[in-house]
C-alpha cells in the first residue's frame, strides 16, 4: 500500500469540520486497500479572540449571521452532508461557544501517546452530541481520561496556555488557510470542505496523484 500522510486542519466548534472529519474517516476506510493513511490533527481557531469562558452561541451567531433564513439553509446543508457521511447531528444544538485553544492543546498532547485521533473525535462528540463545555478544564481532562490518557497528562495539557499550539493555529491562518476543514496531503497538496465521502475519496486520490507527479 502507498503511504499517505493527511494533516487535518480544523476547529472542533466548526460544524463543517465535524462533517469533514467523519467523511474523511469513511473515505479512509474505503481506501484502506490502496493507501496506508497516517492522520494528524492540526489546530485552527475560527474565533481566537473569544474569552476563556466562551460566549452565548446563539447570541453570537445572531450578531455574526443576522440573516436567519440563510443561517437555517446553511445548517440544513450541513445536516445533509452529515447524513451522506453516515451520521446526523444538530448544528444549532450547542448553547455555548467556547474558546477552543485548550481543546487543541489536549489534541496536541495526545499525539505523544498515540491517542490523537481518539481525543479529537471524542471532543467533536462531546461538543456537538453530548453538548459538553469543551472550554472547561475539568471537562477536557475528563475527555482525555475517557480516551485513554493518564489524568496527570491530560491535566498538564490543559493547564495554562500553550504558546506553541496558539502559534501553530495562527501560522495556518497566516499561510492562507481561511476555511476549515482543510486537508493537507503529503505536506504538499491541500483541499478544503466538509464534502461527502465519495468526493473526499476523489480529492484524496487526486492529491496523492499530484504529489507523485511533483516528486517524479
Amino acid at each position: 500500500m502507498k503511504p499517505l500522510l493527511v494533516d487535518i486542519v480544523s476547529d472542533i466548534v466548526c460544524p463543517w469540520c465535524y462533517v469533514g472529519v467523519k467523511s474523511f474517516l469513511a473515505a479512509r476506510n474505503a481506501l484502506a486497500g490502496e493507501f496506508d493513511v497516517k492522520t494528524r490533527f492540526r489546530p485552527y481557531q475560527l474565533n481566537p479572540d473569544l474569552p476563556a469562558g466562551g460566549v452565548d452561541r446563539r447570541a453570537y451567531y445572531a450578531q455574526k449571521f443576522p440573516d436567519e433564513a440563510r443561517l437555517d439553509a446553511s445548517r440544513e446543508a450541513i445536516r445533509q452532508n452529515a447524513r451522506a457521511a453516515g451520521f446526523d447531528f444538530d448544528p444549532a444544538a450547542p448553547a455555548r461557544l467556547p474558546n477552543t485553544l485548550k481543546a487543541h492543546q489536549l489534541v496536541a498532547a495526545a499525539q505523544e501517546f498515540n491517542l490523537q485521533e481518539q481525543v479529537a473525535l471524542a471532543l467533536y462528540g462531546a461538543f456537538w452530541d453530548a453538548l459538553e463545555d469543551i472550554g472547561d478544564d475539568e471537562t477536557l481532562v475528563s475527555i482525555g481520561v475517557r480516551t485513554g490518557m493518564a489524568r496527570e497528562n491530560a491535566a498538564a495539557a490543559v493547564s495554562g496556555m500553550a504558546p506553541a499550539v496558539a502559534a501553530e493555529a495562527e501560522a495556518f491562518r497566516r499561510a492562507g488557510v481561511s476555511g476549515v476543514p482543510t486537508f493537507i496531503v503529503g505536506e504538499r497538496t491541500g483541499f478544503s470542505g466538509g464534502m461527502a465521502p465519495s468526493s473526499m475519496i476523489a480529492a484524496l486520490k487526486e492529491a496523492a496523484r499530484r504529489n507523485e507527479g511533483a516528486l517524479a
